[in-house]
């Protein structure tokens, strides 16, 4: 209270005083950036999803872009292994309308995507090697086993389970990649 009995900033009648032009044009201000920048905050909140690690974004578009593909794939197998005609009109020549809806009911349809799909998870598997975790799981539990003297001609397990930590998660070179990148190959071909 001050002196006299009055609350500051109100007059005699207990009202707010009055805005002047000032306060006025700066909230008619923050209001015209508040409504400006709400599509850019908006868009910057959905960027960040995609952007932010471990992000929810980041797992949408992948669980796309795999159904997409598992779905070109089963298209592909759809083709080869049940001689249908084709779901996606991409480089066919003889594709229709009435194809979507035959190839969507055809319960053998998903049977190809049952195949596409498992095709592409030994796919991964097979080019991805082993996971990190597994592999620094694997390095420290056998990291405290020593020998006194190292045997002659035999395999140092540490030293293998070390060059697997080393390229986990990364592409193996080996045949089993070479394999399912034939495989990839020939069932992302159009048998047409």
């Amino acid at each position: 209270m001050t002196v006299g009995g009055a609350t500051p900033g109100y007059n005699k009648e207990n009202k707010p005083p009055k805005r002047t032009i000032g306060q006025i044009i700066d909230f008619c201000a923050k209001i015209i950036v508040l409504i400006i920048g709400l599509p850019i905050r908006a868009a910057a909140a959905i960027v960040a999803q995609f952007v932010s690690n471990g992000g929810v974004g980041r797992s949408v578009v992948g669980g796309v872009l795999f159904l997409g593909g598992s779905a070109i794939s089963a298209d592909s197998i759809w083709q080869t292994v049940f001689s249908q005609q084709p779901l996606f009109p991409w480089f066919e020549t003889n594709w229709s309308w009435f194809n979507v809806p035959a190839t969507i009911l055809n319960p053998f349809f998903y049977l190809a995507f049952l195949v596409a799909v498992g095709l592409q998870v030994i796919e991964a598997y097979a080019l991805r090697g082993k996971n990190p975790d597994s592999a620094r799981r694997e390095l420290a539990d056998h990291l405290d086993y020593e020998l006194e003297a190292k045997p002659g001609g035999k395999i140092d397990l540490v030293g293998e389970l070390w060059k697997d930590y080393k390229t986990a998660g990364m592409r193996d070179r080996s045949s089993a990649g070479f394999i399912s990148l034939a495989i990839w190959g020939y069932a992302a071909r159009s048998p047409h």
